[in-house]
């Protein structure tokens, strides 16, 4: 059987819940049948079977919802989420069990495959006990279901009351829906409506039947359709800056059950969320020509999509959305923003007026109130941009942009990616708690979010956000992330990298935190470019023009680098005879020449940063091996063979000098001895008419000579 679950703004059924009963042999209590099953040890196959049955049924009408129960114990089940595949696409989870549950990670953890599949959560019989309350704290659900104990006479009760409001006020501030159950009297539902309880259900509004009843006129339709505005207006009236007053609006609108309001105004040609309710994750800077709402604001008017699967501009902040109504927000004729509100059923036109109305007190407002700014995150960002102009090393300046980013947003996570290193994990700069699974987002993640951001400035989740936590990367979710920030990286007007914030508790995020991270992210991609570019300047300053390897410069610069302890051989190289090349062939036959040596040095070494070009004809090539001296002999010799044959064919030939680093020594001592032999080769060579020779300094040797 089914029971509606019913939006007291308008009488629109939301969902259905599924409700079990036994017929045979004889109507049992279905708690009784579940406290048997459990007795046996067969509650998990008890719930599968009402599940099964559930399913059978299909998705219920209009988009609607099916709430269904299940226990801890069935979803930590391994067969269980199998189950998902069977049931309606718009499932939300009431989850029931009133015992105190020890391992609320475990529990999130059994969540999770079904929450990915696009199900929602609630906490069912909330305030029944302390287990259902400790629930919705720790799980942050989407809808929290007041136990029937709590309603019953409730506008007699003072103690329930206060109990009720304390759990609205809670459930706005995580985002969450509050529905009532088991409303059945008149003045019991008049005084949830004026408590803000958005949604209902009870055998007032409609009785547990076969699929799918329809509910009673009990809501009465003046009450249901007409908008109650004149507190929002008195909100509105008392809101001191902009901010305020769409704050108003948007929690107005929360309240009204199932819809998630976000009101944006034109900043700086860009459309930026001052106030949203109930959405996950929201869409900031939002460009003019980008989504309905940048469409309304363009045209200056009105968008309803009754099923946003048919618009092609729609952006998703939020799975499972059905329509989307989006409204001008006018000030003196002129349009200053959108007030846009989604919806995970259709809207009806009583609320499509409200949300009308709404924009219009709205619109009458903001001609009253000036934009602010704080100046607070942005002294903060001073501070950041100055000691970030003055580092000329990339690792450094991203190293500085984490650390400004973590400061600015309060998060404690950080990653900046640049795209071209998007598929190597190990090249990504990361910091804080959260760095290993930053390090394993993949490259689908990446890309969703890059595109995401496409038409704005920045994308983030919001500080209410509810059990479905991070949406844009499993990964993260996986891992409890519960906040997330997102920001392109551009230079010069093209998209570079992600910047990449996240922390494991809801972080509430605003304009005032997000609006000095894109300047920081504007600002890093600027500095990055500049680093990139001085860093290619002194590449291109060690290298050699002609042959691309290392020059002299380089070459004594990495013998400063060396350990004075790492064992290390030194090859002096010089090419004889070299001028009749040039004499003969003329100056391009002899770079040629050149570039075919080094070509060669550098096939025989296997490693380019090995091999410089110190001089006209010079070269020089720096043999390493961990622990032990170099065998220098070996690859002199396979040098002579490569690049000396090479050299005979112009008339040439090449001498080569070999110096191993001796305990305690330096590296210019050492090479002085390279270079002494280099000259014994190129005299023994010049006597002897050889083409190729080579002359080692043996160590044993040259103690024994000195």
């Amino acid at each position: 059987m089914f029971q509606p679950i019913v939006r007291m703004a308008d009488g629109e059924v939301v969902g259905y819940e599924a409700l079990c009963r036994s017929v045979e042999p004889e109507p049992v209590a279905p708690s009784d049948w579940f406290v048997l099953a459990s007795r046996l040890d067969r509650r998990v196959e008890l719930e599968r079977a009402c599940l099964l049955a559930v399913a059978e049924h299909g998705a219920p009408p209009r988009d609607a919802l099916l709430f269904v129960n299940v226990s801890p114990a069935l979803l930590a089940h391994p067969d269980s989420v199998q189950l998902r595949d069977r049931l309606p696409r718009r499932l939300v989870l009431e989850l029931t069990e009133r015992e105190e549950i020890d391992d609320v990670v475990a529990l999130r953890q059994s969540c999770a495959p079904w929450l990915r599949s696009g199900a929602r959560l609630a906490i069912d019989d909330a305030g029944a006990g302390y287990s259902s309350l400790k629930q919705v704290v720790e799980l942050l659900p989407e809808f929290v279901k007041i136990d029937r104990s709590l309603i019953v006479d409730i506008h007699r009760d003072r103690h329930r009351q206060a109990l009720v409001a304390a759990l609205v006020g809670f459930a706005s501030e995580i985002g969450a829906n509050v529905i009532a159950e088991g409303v059945e009297s008149r003045a019991e539902l008049a005084w949830l409506r004026d408590a803000d309880v958005a949604l209902a259900q009870g055998f007032l509004l409609g009785r547990p039947d076969a699929p799918w009843p329809s509910t009673t006129d009990h809501l009465g339709p003046r009450q249901a359709r007409e908008p109650q505005l004149d507190k929002l207006a008195a909100r509105i009236d008392a809101a001191r800056s902009r901010r305020g007053a769409c704050e108003a609006v948007a929690a107005h609108l929360f309240r009204q059950g199932g819809l998630m309001p976000s009101a944006y105004l034109e900043e700086g040609g860009r459309l930026r969320c001052q106030a949203q309710r109930g959405l996950w994750q929201v869409l900031d800077g939002m460009v003019p020509t980008a989504g309905i709402t940048g469409r309304t604001f363009r045209t200056g008017l009105e968008h309803y999509v009754d099923d946003i699967t048919a618009a092609p501009d729609y952006l998703e902040a939020i799975p499972g959305v059905v329509s989307e109504l989006c409204v001008p927000l006018r000030t003196d004729d002129l349009t200053v923003g959108a007030l846009n509100v989604e919806s995970l059923v259709p809207l009806s036109e009583a609320v499509r007026a409200e949300v009308r109305a709404c924009a219009e007190l709205l619109g009458h407002r903001l001609g009253d109130l000036a934009p602010e700014q704080s100046r607070v995150p942005l002294r903060r960002l001073a501070r950041t941009a100055a000691s970030l102009a003055a580092v000329e090393d990339a690792g450094r300046t991203i190293d500085a942009v984490l650390a400004a980013a973590r400061e600015l947003s309060n998060m404690g996570s950080a990653m900046l990616v640049l795209e071209d290193e998007w598929s190597d994990g190990e090249r990504r700069h990361t910091a804080g708690p959260l760095s290993a699974a930053l390090d394993a987002m993949t490259v689908a993640e990446l890309a969703h979010l890059s595109n995401v951001l496409e038409p704005l400035t920045s994308c983030y989740t919001a500080g209410e956000a509810t059990g479905r936590s991070v949406t844009a990367s499993e990964t993260l979710r996986d891992v409890g992330a519960r906040s997330l920030v997102a920001l392109p990286i551009t230079a010069r007007g093209r998209r570079t990298g992600l910047l990449i914030l996240t922390d494991s508790t809801p972080v509430a995020l605003g304009p005032e935190q997000v609006e000095p991270l894109e300047l920081l992210a504007v600002l890093a991609g600027s500095c990055l470019e500049t680093a990139a570019t001085v860093e290619e300047l002194r590449r291109q300053a060690r290298r050699d023009a002609l042959t691309g390897i290392g020059n002299h410069s380089a070459f004594h610069e990495r013998l400063r680098s060396i350990p004075a302890d790492e064992p290390v051989a030194l090859l002096m190289l010089d090419i004889d005879r070299f001028k009749q090349v040039n004499d003969t062939g003329g100056h391009l036959l002899g770079d040629q020449v050149l570039r075919e040596v080094s070509d060669g040095l550098r096939r025989v070494l296997g490693d380019p940063e090995a091999v410089y070009r110190i001089g006209g004809d010079e070269f020089a090539v720096l043999l390493f091996a961990q622990g032990v001296p170099p065998d220098a002999h070996t690859t002199a010799a396979a040098i002579q063979r490569r690049v000396g044959t090479l050299l005979a064919g112009y008339g040439s030939a090449l001498s080569i000098g070999v110096a191993h680093r001796r305990h305690g020594e330096a590296l210019i001592d050492a090479l002085e001895r390279a270079d002494a032999q280099l000259y014994l080769a190129k005299a023994t060579g010049a006597a002897g008419g050889a083409s190729v020779r080579h002359r080692l300094d043996r160590p044993a040797e040259t103690a024994s000579a000195r």
